[in-house]
C-alpha cells in the first residue's frame, strides 16, 4: 500500500515551479505571498516563493499557487521559520 494511505504521509505534486497540490494535511500555520507553512502529521512543510497563492483548499488537500523557490520539510519540535 501507499504510504499517504497506510501511514497517512503527505503527498505533494509539483507542475513546474508555479503550482502544488498538497493532499493530508492537517492546517495552515502560517499564509504570506511569501511563504506558506502547511502542518502535516510528522512535520511542517514550508513552501518559499512570490505571489504565492492558495487557489483553493479543503479538509483533505489543497492548492498553491505563484512562484515557488523551496520547499522543506521542518521535523515536528523544531522551529518553523
Amino acid at each position: 500500500m501507499p504510504g499517504d494511505v497506510l501511514y497517512g504521509d503527505v503527498l505533494v505534486k509539483l507542475s513546474g515551479n508555479r503550482e502544488a497540490i498538497i493532499e493530508n494535511y492537517k492546517g495552515i500555520l502560517l499564509y504570506t505571498e511569501e511563504e506558506i507553512a502547511i502542518a502535516c502529521k510528522k512535520f511542517t512543510l514550508r513552501i518559499c516563493g512570490s505571489d504565492l497563492h492558495i487557489q483553493y483548499f479543503s479538509g483533505s488537500d489543497m492548492k498553491v499557487i505563484g512562484t515557488i523557490a523551496t520547499i522543506t520539510y521542518i521535523s515536528n519540535g523544531e522551529l518553523c521559520c
